[in-house]
């Protein structure tokens, strides 16, 4: 299917450049297994990434998926307070098959806007100025580029597919 091998290629890159952002932002960073912020709200996809979290659901044990199934209906999930893949441990049972979204958070990037972001956890006390001063500017992740490149696939598996562009995470679970 169109937009597949893609996306997995631009996984593969932002696993390649993880290093480059650690090597660089390493001192500021607290993101770790249970350190779950990120994930206390309701999060949506682009469709190609919808896709290859069923893809991997697939995979898991049918337990395992009948609750994570389950998990839906829970109220935290139904007010989007927390992402249906949280895990009670912090971690998340889709983590292999995350979004780039969630491939990215935490760490200092540079937004659509040209401004930097990143996780109120990380880079304690310092502003912009000195976020920009303290970390070099190659480890910075690029969401517009890295957007656009998303976007691109998407759209490729969209003309395919058909669908909707984007759709709330729970929608991996459908079925």
């Amino acid at each position: 299917m169109p937009g597949r091998a893609e996306l997995s290629a631009l996984h593969a890159k932002v696993a390649a450049f993880e290093g480059v952002v650690e090597a660089g932002q390493s001192t500021f960073l607290q993101c770790r297994r249970g350190c779950d912020g990120c994930c206390r709200t309701a999060r949506s996809a682009w469709a190609v990434e919808i896709d290859h979290l069923r893809t991997y659901l697939d995979t898991l044990p049918p337990d395992r998926l009948a609750a994570l199934r389950a998990r839906r209906g829970t109220p935290a999930v139904v007010a989007g307070e927390r992402c249906v893949f949280l895990d009670d441990d912090g971690g998340c049972a889709a983590y292999a098959a995350r979004p780039i979204i969630c491939r990215t958070h935490g760490p200092a990037v540079r937004t659509p806007d040209d401004t930097l972001s990143w996780c109120g956890l990380n880079f304690v006390g310092l502003g912009p100025e000195a976020v920009a001063a303290a970390v070099p500017a190659a480890s910075i992740i690029n969401l517009a580029l890295l957007d656009s490149m998303l976007a691109l696939i998407n759209a490729r598996y969209v003309a395919h597919a058909g669908g909707e562009a984007r759709a709330p995470l729970t929608a991996a679970l459908q079925g």
